[in-house]
């Protein structure tokens, strides 16, 4: 896990700053909360830190003391700077400082996530992967196989938004080093991969970085996770309902035409009991959930990914781009190209 502090004197901004780390950026530990300078460096005595949020206008020591204390203590800590102000003055004390990133408020999502995954990538690739096979591991420990699932697919969409930014890593080396990762822990857990899935994991070596590939490399990483699940080809040793082992197969191919036939089928009970039970168990019906879901994972896609609004209909299986937008504005109320550029 990376260790992130978040210095900041206004509550308000704390918690949204907190909660933005926590729901859209995996493998991250808040290890502190500081609302001064004195209780800040109080948490860099205590602490190995690997990211640091400090605000600079904050009491009992500004922000830049506050990172001119880390430096002495720890000189690879990645620190962002974030302010209400854009004083030229304060720009080269924090250059001065070695400061890695700088964001004036009011701080937006996007920004401070792809912020953040800039830090990250600086720590080490080879280091993010093992913390995320860390976080697949703890994932499995909890039996949560659509939060699993919610992970890879966020971190192969995030491998393939790298393409093209200045951060000089090749997607398709950041995908061996997760793939090898992850590899590993399944071995670590004793499983035999099938040889089928082995020979598309060798193929990851060859297949082109490119936004066509990535609905393939998706299905290879979801294959390892549903091998990590799997236990005598009962998800979660048999303690699952029906119901959530549904709910499972939905998330598992939310990149296919899934049918109340298809999730009957593998749930091995009739479309119409499996009707009758997933609106007693979730009140609400089949068809309006899978939509819901898909449009929660597009609306994520429209975020925090530079991805055409075409290619993220055709990932959730929408073969008509038009039918999409209508189906999207009826749940969100706008259309996907404005909720993109709200959310900016």
């Amino acid at each position: 896990m990376y260790g992130v502090v978040i210095v900041e004197d206004e509550e308000l901004e704390r918690q949204a700053l907190r909660t933005i780390l926590t729901e859209h950026v995996d493998g991250i530990r808040i290890l502190g909360e500081a609302r001064t300078g004195l209780e800040a460096v109080q948490l860099i005595d205590q602490h190995e830190i690997d990211i640091m949020l400090v605000d600079i206008n904050i009491p009992l020591m500004s922000g830049l003391e506050v990172v001119r204390h880390l430096r002495r203590k720890r000189a690879d800590t990645k620190v962002i700077i974030t302010t209400a102000y854009d004083f030229f003055e304060m720009t080269h004390t924090a250059i001065q400082l070695k400061v890695d990133e700088y964001l004036l408020k009011p701080i937006r999502t996007p920004a401070l996530v792809a912020t953040i995954q800039s830090c990250i990538l600086q720590l080490g690739t080879a280091r993010h992967c093992r913390v995320l096979a860390e976080r697949l591991a703890e994932l499995l420990g909890q039996n949560a196989y659509q939060d699993s699932i919610a992970l890879v697919r966020r971190h192969v969409e995030w491998i393939y938004a790298q393409q093209g930014t200045q951060q000089g890593e090749d997607p398709r080396s950041l995908l061996l080093g997760f793939s090898s990762a992850v590899v590993g822990l399944v071995r670590e857990k004793g499983l035999t991969i099938p040889d089928g899935l082995s020979r598309q994991i060798m193929g990851l070596q060859s297949l082109p970085a490119d936004d066509q590939s990535a609905k393939v490399v998706l299905d290879v990483f979801l294959g390892l996770v549903d091998l990590l699940f799997d236990r005598d080809g009962e998800r979660f040793g048999g303690s699952s309902t029906t119901v959530k082992k549904v709910l499972d197969y939905i998330e598992r191919n939310m990149m296919r035409r899934v049918t109340l036939e298809d999730a009957a089928e593998y749930a091995d009970i009739s479309p119409s009991y499996l009707s009758r039970m997933f609106k007693k168990a979730l009140n609400i019906n089949f068809v309006t959930y899978l939509t819901g879901r898909r449009i929660e994972i597009a609306k994520e896609m429209l975020r925090e990914t530079d991805r055409s609004i075409t290619a993220i209909a055709a990932e959730l299986s929408y073969n008509d781009v038009n039918y999409f937008c209508k189906s999207f504005k009826k749940e969100v109320g706008v259309s996907p190209a404005e909720y993109r550029r709200q959310s900016a």
